[in-house]
């Protein structure tokens, strides 16, 4: 019985993700993407081929739809053609902000516009979001409260959070009524837009908005560090590991897009930062921009409200347009009272215009008044630089015009059912260079073999003696006493007359084989290269009499590099092994095709042993997705276990299935205590 209801459960678990990879699809316009559940991750996140969802939303469906179709806008509504890395750049170097801060703040801008799409495009969609987030908020105002956050308060401001609607009294970022009436046209015009150019847009006059709140003294030193302002998290779902981040695949996509591969979107948007590359615009700039239309304006034919809009009907008083109408009150204040006394001085002044006559009589004499009269010279300077601001805004709402009637192509394409994303293959195909280590420069740790050896002798002394017990000796075929004929030397006997041995004993050897191969990309740099040096170290010394070992170092950019420290029928050269490192030039892996390519100079029975500490990842898009379908054709002919350093576990089982180890880097010794004992395993089995 507990048998069927597991059953049932995987069925029906299969079919909910059957559905919200049909989700994906639809939205992404990515025919291969895939949803994938990986452990208690405190992100969602994309790289455009895979969604990630922590293990916690496996039985809260509607929030998963809500969590699936937000990063599927990243993919189909332009976020992964943003231009992000030169946007980056140029805003940093303009404004002067920490470029970490500029990253945060194009996500929640991006964040806010793929949730303003789908709030019109799949409305249920993002109300089941919406819910979730509405669960979160108790958890984000107390973050709020504790970390100042202004960029997570602008995010929920945007998005029409209620006791999000007015201006904040967050220290360092106390801003003023102008400044927030600033972020008030920013939103009107990013939700009418809703165009990756006006996300670019929005982040330009934003840095110009909150670059006055940043201190200057911090501010470069900030910058060349990396770091932003530690009070500064831009989304409480934000995992705070880099590599899990929406935002930094879609650097990576950037780094690695090839010229071909660029759409309309990629073409607008690096026109547009280059244009607003040494000019900065300001909150006003943005009434004329008020006449451009929106691209989602024909998605919700049938006249259902989205789910904003119903918000609404059901608070009107606490909802929409708040924010505004405090800051126009507070704003207004001031003028009322000076229009009722300007008023008052007009009845006074109708009953007054005779006096004033002779006022102005006796006052001023009448050459006075001649030189008044004269025309005044023009300012050509200031007109000249009007010109050239109208002809400048003219461009760039020339650019967003375009951005917004591309986004209407690509959501009638999504519309359609039509996929727009399609596996592309590189230019041209990877190869592999093979090397010897003494002919190439590399970063070499500096504990060298000999004294690995001697710190470390007590170990290795006690896995020899270990092994001691298994030795290769030699079978003899004891199936024919007086032995099996050699019919290689019939013909020899039979013609010539000349006697030749003829019977020979067929000797069965075992002789066990090893590959090591090793990760040397520049994640590998330091405390890893470290632990798998002395590794290897013991390894060799432990199996030296027991096993053949070939030992190869791999890295890469857009072609792998296969570095052969020792061959099979070598012995080890020390100075060789020393140089073992990270490569001067090379610092990428493309695991994939490294290993394939060993594996076609193997035996039958050989086996392969790898150690890496992180997914493949090269120039040209080389990512663990197409290192897998390599893997596992290797996997089918070999006998291959991995070795990973540091590393989440979770996407070896794509690679490797359950033949992996999780290590630690922190004690240096680990691996190589893991790999020994593995080895142990696996010789006894061998030489059974």
């Amino acid at each position: 019985m507990l048998t069927e209801l597991i059953d049932l459960f995987e069925r029906d678990f299969t079919s909910d993700v059957l559905a919200l990879t049909n989700i994906g699809k639809r939205i992404s316009g990515n025919k291969d993407i895939m949803i994938q559940y990986i452990g208690n991750i405190p992100a969602v996140f994309t790289d455009c081929k895979f969604i990630y969802l922590p293990n916690k939303f496996k039985e809260d469906i509607k929030a998963t739809q809500g969590l699936v179709a937000h990063e599927s806008g990243h993919i189909g509504y332009g976020s992964f053609e943003l231009g992000l890395l030169k946007l980056i750049d140029s805003l940093g170097k303009k404004y002067k902000l920490p470029l970490l801060f500029i990253k945060n703040l194009i996500n929640v801008v991006e964040d806010v516009r793929i949730n303003g799409i789908n709030d019109k495009k799949f409305p249920g969609f993002y109300r089941n979001l919406r819910e979730l987030t509405i669960k979160m908020l108790p958890r984000i105002k107390s973050s709020i409260k504790s970390n100042n956050d202004i960029l997570l308060y602008i995010n929920l401001y945007m998005e029409d959070f209620d006791e999000f609607q007015e201006k904040p009294s967050l220290e360092p970022f106390n801003l003023s009524v102008k400044d927030w009436k600033g972020v008030l046209k920013i939103k009107k015009f990013l939700l009418k837009s809703l165009s990756p150019s006006a996300s670019i847009i929005s982040c330009d006059v934003l840095c110009n908005i909150l670059k006055k709140y940043f201190p200057k003294e911090n501010s470069s030193s900030t910058q060349k560090r990396g770091n932003p302002n530690p009070n500064m998290k831009p989304n409480p779902n934000m995992n705070p590991h880099p590599h899990m981040n929406t935002i930094n695949h879609m650097e990576i996509n950037a780094r690695n897009k090839k010229k071909k591969e660029k759409t309309d979107l990629d073409k607008i948007s690096e026109k547009l930062i280059e244009k607003l590359k040494d000019t900065k615009l300001n909150p006003e700039d943005l009434d004329d921009f008020d006449d451009l239309g929106d691209p989602t304006e024909k998605l919700n034919p049938k006249g259902n409200k989205s789910s904003k809009e119903k918000d609404s009907d059901q608070n009107k008083n606490k909802k929409n347009g708040k924010g505004e109408e405090k800051l126009d009150k507070e704003c207004d204040k001031g003028n009322k009272s000076e229009d009722v006394k300007e008023s008052d001085k007009e009845i006074k002044n109708n009953s007054q215009d005779d006096e004033l006559d002779d006022l102005i009589k006796k006052r001023f004499t009448l050459d006075d008044l001649k030189k008044d009269l004269n025309p005044r010279k023009e300012d050509h300077t200031s007109i000249k630089n009007e010109r050239k601001k109208d002809k400048f805004i003219a461009e760039i709402r020339n650019l967003v015009k375009n951005a917004e009637d591309a986004m209407k192509e690509r959501l009638l394409i999504l519309g359609g059912d039509k996929y727009f994303i399609s596996s592309s293959k590189c230019e041209r195909e990877r190869k592999v260079i093979d090397v010897k280590i003494e002919s190439q420069k590399m970063f070499p740790d500096t504990m060298t073999y000999v004294q690995i050896k001697a710190k470390y002798h007590g170990t290795i002394k006690k896995m020899k003696l270990i092994f001691a017990d298994l030795k290769n000796k030699a079978a003899v075929d004891t199936f024919q006493k007086k032995g099996r004929l050699n019919n290689k030397f019939i013909k020899a006997v039979t013609s010539d007359y000349q006697f030749k041995q003829c019977f020979t004993r067929k000797i069965i050897k075992k002789e066990l084989r090893l590959l090591l191969i090793v990760d040397i990309s520049g994640s590998m740099k330091g405390v890893k290269i470290r632990a798998a040096k002395i590794a290897m170290v013991m390894l060799y010394e432990a199996l030296e009499d027991l096993a053949k070992i070939r030992i190869v170092l791999f890295t890469g950019g857009y072609d792998a590099l296969n570095i052969l420290v020792k061959d099979f029928n070598e012995p080890l050269k020390l100075n060789y092994f020393d140089k073992f490192g990270c490569h001067s030039t090379s610092r990428q892996n493309l695991d994939g095709i490294s290993i394939k390519h060993e594996s076609e100079r193997l035996e039958k029975n050989d086996l392969i042993i790898v150690v890496s500490d992180g997914q493949p990842s090269a120039d040209g898009g080389y990512s663990l997705f197409d290192a897998i379908p390599d893997i596992h054709d290797v996997r089918k002919r070999f006998k291959m276990f991995a070795f990973s350093i540091d590393s989440q576990g979770e996407y070896l089982n794509k690679m490797y299935g359950k033949d992996w180890i999780l290590t630690s880097s922190r004690n240096e010794l680990e691996l190589g205590n893991k790999m020994l004992k593995f080895c142990q395993i696996i010789v006894k089995e061998f030489y059974r």
